[in-house]
């Protein structure tokens, strides 16, 4: 089974190289990066990683109105046939399998099922009280979040099959597609929208979402970039919701040596 993952992201140097490294770990193996108004060392950074992984690189033009819209479709029409899953999620969301070794073996549950693509919840963290950025990995460093019933947690964002003759998307929306099958949750409940009325699950899939990342960060990066497309601005009324570190999570302790141990490889 091969499965990619597409992503727009900007500005994502530090953490880039976790970014794309943790998602191998679990099983990704092409990976599909727009880059939307870089001005930092990302792309070079890329081009390094290109040399060991399976990388295409693609620069989004800055004029674009719906840049991450178009960014998944192109993704989807240039290299939907080359993997049997590609997931479409941002840089600062962690896709993994909850009980599962891989990706492959979580996926290969929904082979036979008729869908064509399958939501994943959220699980939002919050700063976990770090004023600056710290150094070092994101997913050592943010390991408080919100109850699992936290209401942003129904956001989904889309694994789809590859291979499908229709690929479209609603006008507003990157996080769902319209596609012959339609999009069930893990579950095989049926969604229709980026934000479900269903509780959560995270039985077999979930996206670690490092929602605010630290208050500087958020004060000098989030707050003043344009959101994705669709979405509304990051003020301070979104850092006061979505800053939320109630619940001690660890599900990211059993990545950590892997991570490490590879990106020092690398």
């Amino acid at each position: 089974m091969q499965i990619g993952i597409t992503t727009i992201q900007r500005d994502r140097a530090p953490w880039i190289k976790e970014w794309i490294v943790f998602h191998y770990l679990v099983g990704f193996r092409k990976f599909y990066i727009y880059l939307h108004k870089c001005s930092d060392d990302t792309e070079k950074i890329l081009n390094k990683l290109k040399q060991k992984l399976d990388i295409e690189i693609m620069i989004v033009n800055p004029k674009l109105k719906t840049p991450q819209l178009k960014s998944y479709e192109d993704a989807y029409t240039k290299f939907g046939d080359e993997v049997d899953w590609m997931a479409f999620i941002d840089g600062d969301e962690f896709l993994f399998p909850t009980k599962d070794k891989s990706m492959e073996i979580a996926l290969k549950k929904y082979s036979d099922k008729k869908l064509s693509a399958l939501g994943v919840y959220w699980s939002c963290f919050g700063s976990s009280g770090h004023i600056k950025e710290p150094k070092g990995l994101i997913i050592e460093n943010y390991k408080y979040r919100a109850e699992d019933n936290y209401s942003n947690n129904r956001h989904i964002k889309s694994i789809v099959r590859g291979g499908l003759k229709k690929f479209t998307q609603p006008p507003d929306n990157p996080h769902l597609f319209q596609t012959p099958q339609g999009t069930f949750d893990e579950n095989l409940r049926p969604i229709t929208q980026g934000w479900t009325d269903y509780k959560p699950t995270y039985e077999n899939f979930r996206i670690n979402h490092y929602i605010t990342q630290s208050r500087s960060f958020f004060l000098n990066f989030k707050s003043k970039v344009n959101p994705p497309d669709g979405a509304s601005m990051r003020d301070e009324a979104f850092w006061k919701e979505h800053d939320i570190n109630d619940v001690l999570d660890n599900s990211m302790d059993k990545f950590i040596k892997p991570l490490k141990k590879i990106l020092k490889s690398l």
